[in-house]
């Protein structure tokens, strides 16, 4: 009982943070949305599309920087803190040549799929230009979770936690100015956001870096080696497929957003704010899954499997609890919480019958966020991207397709047959994750990864 309390203050040093930290910088997006719904439903229909665009691209950035974590972590717990600039050195570098390779996409490519799906004229011009104005933010969006990562690795996610609330009130005011035009700029609604959430990135990465060179008493990025700004293979081979399998899961969501737009542009705001919320619930399973990350690899570096089954069993009883208390809020409160978002009656009452359904695959959402930070722990990262993508594009997409369109049930369900299709997909993608763990767990079995050598 000693130990697992120590555990549990081990795990919530690091947790309430973390969860703080990506609550805030959700928070962003939650601002968008809440602002643009109160501004014009369109405005906030042709963002939802162009975020449902852009958004995996994003997360397929931040994704490849997790492998920035177990890396870290090991090395900084082995007493090796200088092989630190290695790993951030090709995360500039990553980050600098994906993030070029994410604009092109965004300027050229995607804006062809928003004239496609927007169903009004005034949904697909605001769509293609927010996508124009947000691309040069992306570099920024990778840097900054790098920087992040790095951070939380070390034991001190204190000022990740400042930024993100800096941001979070720089990003309100920019918001309030640009959206309605204020203080005397012009009325621009969501280009208005677009810039609001551009500068709020440039600016956090800007206080990282200042942080790190002249106020940190013990700084964590001292130089940069230059030969692996250009040679990033060894983050690159570690955080690639947890950048597929996080572009997955959010591509799913995107999907989603694209064959919604088929029943219009109310559906679409409808499935913005599910999104918006759901994602805000997702958070702190987010930072659990970072945690698991960062004390697994610590305990595999110490204690061996002991020490990483006491700090699993803590996380997921802790993870119980959250999700018994939002299915709680949802079931009850599934009416009143789209009016935070927007005052158009039919867009809250579509809305407030999706929230139903979502609050019910929380569970095995939690499951799987969990043990994929465990298996990242063990630098296992091919297996959680294979198992995304068999279980959310193998059978969520098509079951929900078929539920929504051709199942005796289509008329009745409409596009809710997709978010149950996406509640059976996590299920079996909880499922596949913790049979994969226990494999990995017998495999480690009397092991203990007693140099950080060996992850180098």
């Amino acid at each position: 009982m000693v130990k697992r309390f120590a555990v549990l203050k081990e795990v919530l040093h690091l947790l309430f943070p973390m969860v703080l930290t990506m609550t805030l910088e959700l928070s962003i997006s939650v601002v968008d949305t809440i602002m643009l719904g109160h501004y014009d439903a369109l405005h906030l229909a042709a963002v939802g599309l162009a975020s449902s665009l852009w958004m995996p691209i994003g997360c397929f950035l931040i994704g490849a920087t997790f492998g920035l974590t177990p890396l870290v972590t090991r090395h900084l717990h082995g007493r090796q803190p200088k092989l630190v600039n290695l790993y951030m050195s090709q995360a500039v570098g990553l980050s600098v040549v994906l993030g070029f390779v994410a604009i092109l996409l965004t300027v050229f490519l995607l804006p062809h799929f928003a004239r496609m799906m927007a169903t009004e004229p005034e949904t697909r011009d605001v769509s293609v230009a927010y996508l124009y104005i947000f691309a040069p933010a992306l570099p920024m969006l990778a840097l900054m979770t790098a920087y992040k990562n790095l951070f939380e690795a070390a034991g001190r996610p204190g000022f990740p936690l400042m930024v993100a609330s800096t941001g979070l009130l720089l990003n309100i005011l920019f918001n309030y100015v640009l959206i309605f035009g204020r203080f005397g700029f012009p009325e621009m609604g969501a280009k208005g956001a677009a810039i609001a959430s551009c500068l709020s990135l440039y600016l956090a990465v800007f206080f990282f870096v200042v942080y790190d060179k002249f106020w940190n008493k013990h700084p964590l990025f001292t130089r940069i080696v230059w030969r692996y700004v250009r040679q990033f293979g060894i983050l690159l081979n570690v955080g690639m497929p947890a950048g597929f399998a996080f572009a997955f899961e959010v591509g799913l969501f995107s999907s989603m957003t694209w064959l919604i737009s088929s029943f219009g542009d109310l559906a679409l705001g409808s499935g913005q704010i599910v999104m918006s919320y759901t994602s805000f619930l997702f958070t702190p399973m987010m930072a659990m899954s970072a945690v698991t990350a960062i004390v697994v690899a610590k305990a595999m570096s110490k204690e061996g499997v002991d020490g990483v089954m006491t700090r699993l069993r803590v996380i997921v009883m802790l993870g119980l609890g959250y999700v018994c208390s939002c299915f709680v809020i949802t079931q009850l409160f599934n009416e009143q919480i789209p009016y935070l978002y927007s005052s158009n009656e039919d867009v809250v009452a579509l809305a407030a019958s999706i929230l139903l359904i979502s609050s019910c695959y929380q569970l095995p959402d939690m499951l799987q966020t969990v043990f994929t930070g465990a298996l990242r722990g063990f630098r296992d990262t091919r297996s959680s991207m294979i198992a995304f993508g068999v279980s959310l594009f193998g059978l969520s997409m098509p079951l929900g397709f078929w539920l929504s369109h051709y199942s005796p049930w289509s008329e009745t369900l409409s596009l809710r047959g997709f978010y149950i299709g996406l509640g059976a997909g996590l299920t079996l993608l909880a499922g596949i994750l913790i049979l994969r763990f226990r494999y990995v767990l017998n495999r480690y079995k009397g092991k203990r990864i007693s140099s950080p050598r060996e992850v180098a």
